[in-house]
């Protein structure tokens, strides 16, 4: 699963920004303006469970020192790990 923090995207347009943040071809974007100096804006990340060592893997593009989220992408977060915890649980909604 591949999310963002900031506004919504498609699982195959957000694996593609996933790829160009890794490799610097992204352009930078601050959707809701920038928060500081060391903001360097969108951020998209991939979460994954791993029932077998019972791990959430939380995968950043390129090295993340914090995240800023609203609150909006804050619960999205949320309810991804919610999701991958119930998957490492073994649990189908």
């Amino acid at each position: 699963m591949a999310t963002q923090h900031h506004g919504d995207g498609n699982q195959s347009e957000l694996l593609k920004r996933f790829k160009e943040q890794q490799t610097g071809e992204y352009m930078r974007r601050f959707p809701n303006g920038r928060t500081g100096a060391d903001d360097d804006g969108e951020l998209t990340y991939m979460i994954a469970a791993d029932p077998r060592h019972r791990t959430i893997i939380i995968r950043f593009a390129h090295p993340t020192e914090w995240i800023g989220l609203d609150v909006a992408s804050a619960k999205a977060l949320r309810d991804a790990i919610d999701a991958k915890l119930l998957e490492v649980h073994g649990i189908t909604v």
